[in-house]
């Protein structure tokens, strides 16, 4: 006997029905084992994630490195080599890339220039300074006469084992500083740094680095009785300050200046980009902060220079133009435009400078 083609039709849509509602639960379940999961995996592993000492196959030790990457000795120029203690007595290591009077290629001449600029240099995510050294040769000939001093954070290349976080980081950064303007807090003397002129120094950042480079001109904002005291990022951060101001917090010279190349505004904006499924859930896993966006409202005296690739696939334009954004609003200038990309603010001698690179990507801008 034949059912009626209605009761038929009327059963195929059941189990239509049924099958789709099935497949939708199971995949809403999938969905939200993969959210899980990623979550669980960015909670624990998350400086895993953005901290790569090695990089790869090239080994961390930057005498392990290929060659031409190993030394600056392998260029012919003078540097010294520099370690530099912390807070929590992990030591950093360090090349600074010196100029001598007249010509760098006259070996005989041990005279090296005094009052040229210093800048100081942090790379990115991946590797050890010595994969920077091409790099660093170029702003070495480049922008003659000014040293260039390279800095490993701790747990890369040569500097001591340690954890590498965002606290240790931000650790390796003031111990620059201190270093610089010795002897309290270093171990050093008054003429420790005899060819570093103390007045004239500069901090780059790439990527990360530019993260760090942040970090420091707080610092030296907050540490400079010269200037007027700015908020800390946390509370952390103000109880920490109070300690310190008796030891580190003594006359000395600001910044002369900052450079940031492909930087980002922040960890959590970064998350929102490159996990969209987890951003909703960042607030409960995320640990990491490097929050550049806030740190560039309360950074208002620093002259600064941007330098962005707008091509750049692994850090978002808009994140360069954010900071600058920023940056123009906390010293007043949001009116100031010169109706593009290139751009270039004054006032009253805070300099403020965007270039961007209109084919330039993220490690080749």
């Amino acid at each position: 006997m034949t059912e009626p083609l209605e009761t038929l039709t009327t059963t195929a849509t059941s189990s239509l029905t049924t099958t789709l509602t099935s497949l939708l639960v199971k995949s809403t379940t999938l969905l939200t084992g993969l959210t899980t999961l990623l979550a669980c995996l960015l909670y624990n592993y998350q400086n895993s994630l953005l901290y790569f000492p090695t990089i790869g196959g090239l080994p961390r030790r930057t005498s392990d490195n290929p060659k031409n990457y190993r030394s600056p000795a392998e260029y012919g120029i003078p540097f010294e080599t520099h370690w530099i203690p912390c807070e929590d007595g992990v030591k950093i290591h360090s090349w600074l890339l010196l100029h001598r009077e007249g010509s760098d290629n006259d070996n005989d001449n041990e005279k090296f220039s005094k009052k040229i600029p210093t800048i100081l240099f942090f790379h990115g995510n991946a590797g050890n300074i010595g994969i920077r050294l091409p790099n660093a040769m170029q702003m070495y000939r480049h922008l003659r006469p000014a040293n260039i001093w390279l800095i490993d954070y701790r747990g890369y290349g040569d500097s001591d084992d340690a954890k590498v976080d965002e606290r240790g980081l931000k650790l390796d950064a003031e111990a620059v500083l201190r270093y610089i303007h010795g002897p309290r807090g270093t171990g050093g003397s008054k003429n420790h740094l005899p060819h570093v002129d103390r007045n004239r120094i500069f901090v780059f950042g790439r990527s990360l680095g530019g993260a760090v480079a942040f970090h420091m001109a707080h610092y030296d904002r907050v540490r400079s009785p010269k200037l007027n005291k700015i908020p800390s990022q946390s509370k952390h951060d103000d109880d920490r300050n109070n300690k310190l101001d008796s030891k580190h917090d003594y006359p000395r010279p600001p910044l002369a200046g900052m450079i940031v190349e492909n930087s980002f505004l922040s960890i959590s904006t970064m998350v929102d980009y490159l996990l969209p499924y987890v951003a909703p859930f960042k607030s409960l896993v995320l640990r990491i902060n490097w929050d550049s966006a806030k740190v560039a409202s309360q950074i208002n005296e620093i002259p600064a220079l941007f330098l962005a690739g707008k091509k750049d696939t692994l850090v978002p334009h808009e994140h360069m133009l954010g900071l600058f954004q920023i940056m123009k609003e906390s010293r007043g200038m949001s009116n100031y435009n010169n109706g593009g990309e290139d751009r270039s603010l004054d006032r009253g001698g805070r300099i403020l400078k965007m270039h961007v690179v209109e084919d330039g990507t993220h490690n080749e801008t």
